[in-house]
């Protein structure tokens, strides 16, 4: 499939698949929220400390409000790096769409990472195999997204067998010259509306 026929293929699956969410992405928008409260509070609190006359409430605000915005500081800093990390998984999906191969992939089993839950949501990544060029069964792995199934409960072992499951599909974009430079893509079924008054 050439860079022509994934634009026209992209631009078909847009009505009916959404990519799905990362989780990097989420983390940095969490930690971004996070860290400009506290660093809001910590100037207030701070900026409080000036109306005061007694010298043990000055010591206390401005020690509590510099240590909120230290805090906050630290926080904004945790999302730039997520931040960072998810413009670079970006980059390089663009950069495998336009230069690469596509191939179809089928999800093999979808493992989650243990601790990370967003209400009915966990983070996961998907292990994929697609057939290359040549015919040959290749295995890979997605990024972490966020992996939505409120009738499913997980094992033990933290992963799925999706072969009866049909809400998820993966395309699998590779180098043409180096097969271990890929980029998976998880796509989401998005229900079909007439009208969406949202």
């Amino acid at each position: 499939m050439n860079v022509m026929e994934n634009r026209q293929f992209g631009s078909q699956m847009a009505m009916a698949v959404a990519p799905v969410r990362i989780t990097n992405q989420v983390i940095s928008n969490v930690h971004t929220i996070i860290g400009a409260a506290l660093l809001g509070v910590g100037i207030l609190v701070f900026a409080l400390s000036f109306l005061f006359g007694n010298n043990a409430a000055i010591l206390a605000l401005r020690i509590t409000g510099g240590a909120l915005a230290f805090s906050g500081v630290v926080e904004l800093a945790i999302a730039v790096i997520f931040s960072r990390l998810v413009r670079r998984e970006h980059t390089k999906l663009a950069r495998l769409k336009s230069e690469g191969r596509s191939f179809p992939g089928e999800i093999v089993q979808i493992k989650r990472h243990i601790g990370v839950r967003l209400g009915y949501s966990v983070s996961a990544y998907a292990e994929c195999s697609y057939q290359n060029q040549d015919g040959k069964t290749c295995l890979v792995k997605s990024h972490s997204f966020l992996y939505r199934d409120e009738k499913f409960h997980w094992s033990s072992f933290g992963a799925r067998d999706v072969s009866g499951s049909g809400i998820y599909s993966a395309w699998v974009y590779v180098n043409p010259y180096d097969p271990t430079d890929y980029a998976v893509e998880i796509l989401a079924q998005t229900p079909q509306v007439d009208y969406d008054y949202r």
